[in-house]
């Protein structure tokens, strides 16, 4: 398997028993290295060598230990709007994958306005928060989380900062810690970066208010859970489900109601559980998997046009991260139907 690619990593990453050879042993070797920065920074924190600065703002961390997509967007949004009902509110995120740079504070939506057409130039997963934000609630993305949150508190009088990630960015003060969990992937060989998925030793969970485990469509989400529930058992615990809500035409946001075959397509973390919310609604004749933040070009979209014309459908189905970076290219390819799942997030205790 060719080791520049996710595929490979993934398996690696979440196989119990991953094959040895000199490669991986290498990774083993550096992750030595990560490890030990890793806990020397947290023991500076710890004993007072380094200080977490302080906003004036009450703030919330929606983080977690391993990479990949684990279901961040939809919790910060969905905490943001419920936040923002009676509190002005921002959000921060780092804006991987943004064109511009964001060594200082970017507003990508200032209560009202969303400043950008599309994903491509501030982000995918800023652009999606932007649409699915209330009015109440500013977006900012920008490297240094600090100058973010002064942004917020001064300019907009934001007593709300969630933080979009940044469990292991400890440079800024947090009032509550969320540790969102895959339930399906956990912590996956339990062996940090490069060898496993882990950004931080699983012992920093101590460092945490609330634990949430995404249900990914487990068939056994009880018995993937009682580990989990027993790790966890000092903290207060939640479980986010997931379910389609509808699906809607990228172009006309028309909710669409005929389905019939198409091409499913994505560029997430986790793409099964898409795949697997699609094929509730369409016939699927191909399932395209693009690494997460994958940037579309016309070329990718001609690729998929000309798989259609190959498998005999006109529809596809994508995620709304991936629609803030697919509108400039679809308008050219009449006769195609691209069509957006929503998702319906629900948050309970357990």
């Amino acid at each position: 398997m060719n080791i520049f690619s996710k595929n490979y990593y993934q398996k690696l990453h979440y196989s119990k028993a991953p094959k040895m050879g000199a490669f991986e042993f290498c990774l083993r070797f550096c992750e030595f290295f990560v490890s030990s920065f890793v806990n020397l920074k947290n023991l500076a924190y710890e004993k007072g060598f380094l200080k977490e600065e302080k906003v004036n703002a009450f703030v919330i961390c929606v983080g977690n230990l391993t990479t990949g997509g684990v279901g961040k967007t939809p919790i910060v949004s969905t905490l943001a709007n419920e936040y923002s009902k009676t509190k002005k509110t921002a959000i921060i995120s780092r804006g991987y994958g943004a064109k511009i740079s964001t060594k200082e504070p970017v507003v990508v939506k200032d209560f009202d306005e969303i400043k950008f057409e599309n994903g491509l130039i501030c982000g995918d997963e800023p652009y999606q928060l932007a649409k699915n934000s209330s009015k109440n609630t500013v977006i900012i993305i920008c490297s240094n989380r600090k100058k973010s949150a002064q942004l917020a508190v001064e300019k907009y009088g934001c007593e709300i900062i969630i933080m979009d990630d940044g469990f292991s960015n400890r440079k800024l003060k947090k009032d509550k810690t969320i540790l969102v969990l895959d339930s399906k992937m956990q912590f996956g060989n339990k062996h940090l970066l490069p060898f496993g998925p882990l950004r931080e030793p699983i012992k920093e969970i101590k460092r945490i208010d609330e634990v949430v485990f995404v249900d990914k469509g487990n068939e056994n989400l009880e018995n993937d859970l009682l580990e989990l529930k027993e790790l966890f058992k000092n903290y207060p615990q939640k479980i986010c489900s997931m379910e389609p809500d509808y699906i809607y035409n990228l172009e006309t946001k028309a909710k669409v109601k005929n389905f019939d075959k198409a091409i499913a397509f994505c560029a997430i973390g986790s793409s099964e559980q898409f795949f697997n919310f699609a094929k509730k609604f369409y016939q699927l004749e191909d399932k395209i998997s693009f690494d997460d933040h994958h940037k579309y070009t016309k070329n990718d979209i001609l690729k998929l046009v000309k798989l259609a014309q190959e498998k005999g459908v006109t529809s596809f189905i994508t995620t709304q991260k991936d629609e803030t970076k697919l509108k400039e290219f679809v308008e050219y390819f009449n006769g195609y139907s691209f069509n957006v799942l929503k998702l319906k997030v629900t948050l309970k205790d357990i």
